[in-house]
């Protein structure tokens, strides 16, 4: 009878499984890594009690003043004290200022005027005139009549200033008036004294003897 030779296994069969340590028990590893994570974090960050606004500026101190780096900008700030602006009186009474600025005339570019004007103040023609501009005896009063004005009247004038067309009368008296190089000019002009730069002058001129004082 034979008997049966026993058969070993072979020595992978006999070898216990491999496994990883620290898998063999995952929870205990994983709060050990969380706990490192943490240590690491705690060494990387500034502790918040000191303070620290940016890095390399150091502490800030709430109750001191706050110093910027060469190369930064300087926070925003509000002024402690507003200046206030106080009311300035007036002095005198509406009268006077009325007297003081007399009152202006003018007639603009593309306004046609037709009929007679009595003048208290200054007075600018640019449009067109068909009448006479006179100064009121109370007053003295410049009339200018710009590069696109026209009249077509008589002016009388303390000082008379011609850029654009008259055909009438220009009266000073013993005023001024001045002829600019854009006038032109026809019928009569009285003056005291004249001043002409090449205007196109068709007219009559008249001088008027300027009395002198206490004469």
């Amino acid at each position: 009878m034979c008997t049966p030779t026993p058969v070993e296994p072979p020595e992978s069969a006999t070898m216990p499984p491999l496994k990883a340590h620290r898998y063999q028990n995952p929870d205990r590893h994983l709060e050990q890594d969380m706990e490192n994570n943490d240590m690491n974090d705690n060494q990387q960050a500034p502790d918040a009690s000191h303070g620290y606004d940016e890095p390399g500026n150091g502490p800030v101190d709430s109750g001191q003043t706050l110093e910027v780096a060469v190369g930064n900008a300087m926070p925003p700030s509000q002024p402690s004290h507003l200046p206030l602006l106080q009311p300035t009186p007036l002095s005198g009474v509406a009268g006077e200022a009325l007297e003081a600025n007399p009152a202006r005339s003018m007639v603009a570019e593309g306004m046609h005027f037709v009929g007679n004007a009595l003048l208290r103040g200054p007075c600018s023609v640019a449009g067109l005139v068909e009448g006479n501009l006179t100064q009121a005896p109370d007053a003295t009063v410049a009339v200018v009549v710009t590069e696109t004005g026209r009249v077509k009247g008589d002016i009388t004038a303390q000082k008379i200033s011609v850029m654009g067309h008259t055909d009438g009368i220009l009266d000073s008296g013993q005023g001024e008036v001045a002829l600019h190089d854009t006038a032109s000019v026809h019928g009569l002009v009285r003056y005291g004294r004249i001043q002409v730069n090449g205007a196109d002058l068709n007219a009559t001129l008249e001088r008027v003897a300027i009395q002198k004082p206490g004469a």
